[in-house]
């Protein structure tokens, strides 16, 4: 995933580095989703029997009227028959002495217990109901877009032109590590403020990237060695080969066209962390990883075409950004000439396969991006195999 490599002058020896290790993102809801509750069946429970399917007590039973009325016959008869006996008592003793014992009376007053009335009347009991409870719909998980939707329908594509963040270009030249890594983190302190709005549109999250400046050889979380400028999306970090800047740079000193080469310089450092950073891109919105998942599934050319349409969209997105900022950061004259000349002069031909695109095509994305300065016109999944070649 370097976009370094033997270009413009002069060329050099190339050797990409280890493709990149990397999880798959995951898609709508985790597996299984959300758990719906249901609401449970039936009407509530009061406590115990015997309750009313409202989840109240019954009321209480009513008592008849014809026990009342009994009760006082009862009272007068007994007090009439009392009267008799008490006038006929009095008369039989108007003749006789009081000296002689009064005779004793067990009369019964008839019965003890009240009747009980069989009249008596209950209020119906209402009908118990049963509450129904509406089935909850199943929502169901839809499955994660293919590989294939991922880089050829990705909604990236659609966020709209690219407004400039007016980015400068440093001043710091590449006559030391320092300063070609203040160089480096300019360019890239510009790229995280131009690309966050495009990126939240497109539905990602994003994330700014590290940048690491080596010399010699860098390893990384995506394993192995390189000697180039590469992305590893595993620690989303981007790794810049100071060496060749430095070398380049004290190389062009000698030149007689001196001014020319050292603004060639500018313009090939600009661009390789502008590309390195459209790889970045690719791995917030999940094209970086369709792509190797493709580019496994096929064979031969055909998985080196993916490579390529990789490739060569990385270098577009990075010419939608100086193409957007093309005023302040002075991406005009001299300067625009040298990053032309550029395009045309790197690809696979200085290379040992066809994995990074030919140097006949490359300048027609490069200049789309930064023309259009919309990222829907470096979309190279849907273009002919002839434009990717």
């Amino acid at each position: 995933m370097s976009n370094q490599g033997p270009y413009g002058p002069p060329p050099g020896q190339y050797q990409g580095p280890p493709p990149p290790q990397y999880r798959p993102p995951q898609y709508g809801p985790p597996p299984g989703g959300p758990q719906y509750w249901a609401p449970p069946q039936g009407p509530p429970q009061g406590p115990g029997f015997g309750w009313g399917s409202n989840g109240f007590p019954p009321p209480p039973k009513k008592r008849g009227k014809a026990a009342w009325v009994i009760v006082p016959i009862v009272v007068i008869g007994l007090a009439v028959v009392g009267f008799g006996v008490l006038s006929s008592i009095l008369k039989h003793n108007g003749d006789d002495d009081y000296t002689q014992p009064e005779p004793t009376y067990s009369a019964t007053e008839g019965p003890t217990e009240e009747p009980t009335s069989s009249s008596t009347t209950e209020e119906p009991t209402a009908p118990a109901t049963t509450r129904t409870t509406q089935p909850q719909p199943t929502k169901t998980t839809p499955p994660p877009p293919s590989d294939t939707v991922i880089v050829a329908k990705n909604r990236f594509y659609k966020t709209g032109v690219q407004k400039t963040v007016n980015c400068r270009e440093s001043g710091a030249r590449a006559n030391s590590a320092t300063n070609a890594r203040k160089y480096y983190n300019s360019v890239l302190a510009c790229l995280v403020r131009a690309w966050p709005k495009q990126v939240t549109l497109a539905g990602a999250r994003f994330v700014p990237p590290h940048l690491v400046a080596f010399s010699g050889t860098a390893t990384s979380p995506c394993g192995g060695n390189s000697p180039s400028s590469f992305y590893c999306s595993t620690n989303r970090t981007i790794y810049m080969d100071t060496n060749s800047d430095l070398r380049w740079y004290q190389m062009y000193l000698s030149y007689s066209n001196r001014t020319q080469a050292m603004v060639w310089l500018r313009a090939e450092m600009t661009d390789t962390v502008a590309h390195e950073f459209g790889h970045h891109i690719q791995n917030m919105t999940g094209i970086l990883e369709a792509t190797y998942n493709l580019r496994y599934e096929f064979s031969g050319d055909k998985s080196l075409e993916m490579s390529r349409r990789l490739e060569i969209q990385a270098t577009c997105f990075g010419n939608v950004f100086m193409g957007a900022n093309k005023s302040s950061y002075g991406m005009t004259g001299l300067l625009k000439s040298q990053l032309d000349y550029l395009h045309s002069h790197q690809g696979d031909e200085y290379m040992t396969q066809r994995d990074h695109g030919s140097r006949a095509i490359i300048p027609r994305w490069a200049n789309a991006g930064f023309v259009t300065r919309n990222p829907g016109s470096c979309n190279t999944y849907t273009a002919s195999p002839k434009v990717v070649r």
